[in-house]
């Protein structure tokens, strides 16, 4: 499918103690916990979506020099570039911002995370916890998931 766009998505990792962020979606947005984040807009940089997301969702606001790129994940079946951010000073009181996708903010320990969340943000989280900077997916890793 030459012509076929990437699109570029941003996640966060906001840290406090031995805790990290989550967004507590919705029941109609399946009810699972989710990273703060989201897609690039077009003439944006990937820093300036981060911040404008947290911004957005949680009432997080974010100075450049406090963001850290921790890693990049490439899924190859659906041309998305994955950019993981963390962080650990950040300015706001936490709250959700998007009441129609994310019920509210939640810190969760790192040795206590959900189960509801989705294979991809358990797969940033263990590369987090890892210090793996790159990973790449391809079609047969969702396979071998399953079996």
């Amino acid at each position: 499918m030459s012509g076929q766009k990437t699109t570029i998505v941003v996640r966060l990792i906001l840290e406090k103690d031995d805790k990290i962020l989550f967004l507590k979606k919705t029941a109609q947005n399946g009810g699972g916990y989710s990273l703060v984040g989201g897609k690039v807009e077009n003439n944006e940089s990937a820093n300036k979506a981060i911040i404008r997301e947290s911004l957005e969702e949680a009432n997080i606001r974010i100075k450049r020099k406090h963001l850290r790129l921790v890693h990049i994940f490439k899924k190859e079946y659906d041309r998305e570039l994955i950019l993981l951010y963390s962080a650990k000073k950040w300015e706001g009181k936490l709250e959700s911002r998007e009441l129609e996708k994310f019920k509210k903010v939640v810190w969760m320990k790192k040795n206590d995370l959900p189960k509801n969340i989705s294979e991809v943000t358990n797969h940033l989280l263990e590369a987090f916890s890892k210090k793996r900077f790159f990973s790449e997916e391809f079609i047969n890793w969702i396979e071998e998931k399953e079996s």
